[in-house]
């Protein structure tokens, strides 16, 4: 029954409006501040650009704002249906509520993986590219760009895993984006600058994507996390695994 459930999310993804905006969104951004990183770098002297040789930057459209997209995308994956009123069907015809969930997850996740494993590469190598020689410290297939191209797909994935359990916890379209637009941008920025409570900033979820992303165990932002980048993702992932299987949990409890 999963295929049957994957082949009806294909399809609602294929015939609806906003994955596609979402998508059109995320490529145009990506590529347009790669290349907007990459001019700016290769018109700044050597000496003065070193922050820009970091190949992470020529991707941070595609790493922050992208994603944050994407994660959107997957909110209006669940929201939409039960705002029209299309989840009492979807359940009828797969009664198995975490199977439905499932699906959307396989669907929305592997479409955010391909696209950001694609513009991560694209967006990476064209920035260098026209960076000129404030690019050529970077190797393009050096570890510190090779986090990039498999990083970005993956904390893009757990991110959706994210948007799927927010949307199905609140069912709410504005107040779902405005909780993870908070959250994501403001609040944990917030905490961490505030001394009193500055002690919980390496234990807030996207502190940790960022430091998993970053790989700098020595640059972290005044944050003394308790473990290394990829003890970040670890941590990262099981907040997303855990709000993902609350919004499957909530779901099988609630009427539709």
């Amino acid at each position: 029954m999963i295929s049957h459930a994957i082949d009806a999310e294909r399809i609602k993804l294929l015939s609806t409006r906003s994955p596609y905006w979402c998508v059109g969104i995320v490529v145009v951004l990506g590529i347009l501040i790669s290349i907007l990183i990459g001019v700016l770098s290769s018109s700044t002297a050597t000496s003065d650009a070193s922050d820009l040789r970091d190949p992470s930057f020529f991707a941070i459209g595609v790493s922050q704002i992208g994603v944050l997209v994407l994660m959107i995308m997957a909110v209006l994956a669940v929201t939409s249906e039960f705002r029209f009123g299309t989840i009492r069907t979807t359940f009828q015809a797969i009664p198995r509520r975490e199977m439905v969930l499932g699906a959307k997850a396989i669907v929305y996740g592997g479409l955010a993986g391909v696209v950001t494993l694609i513009l991560s590469v694209v967006t990476i190598v064209l920035g260098t590219s026209l960076a000129g020689d404030a690019g050529s410290a970077i190797d393009l297939g050096g570890g510190d760009a090779v986090r990039q191209y498999w990083g970005i797909p993956v904390y893009a994935i757990l991110c959706v895993l994210i948007g799927l359990g927010v949307g199905a916890l609140v069912r709410q379209t504005a107040g779902a984006i405005v909780i993870l637009l908070i959250w994501s941008l403001a609040i944990e920025t917030i905490l961490s600058s505030i001394p009193k409570v500055k002690a919980v900033a390496p234990y807030l979820p996207f502190n940790n994507s960022a430091h998993f992303l970053s790989g700098d165990t020595t640059n972290t932002g005044g944050i003394d996390y308790p473990w290394g980048p990829y003890g970040s993702l670890l941590y990262f992932a099981l907040w997303a695994i855990v709000i993902f299987t609350a919004g499957i949990a909530l779901t099988q409890r609630r009427d539709a």
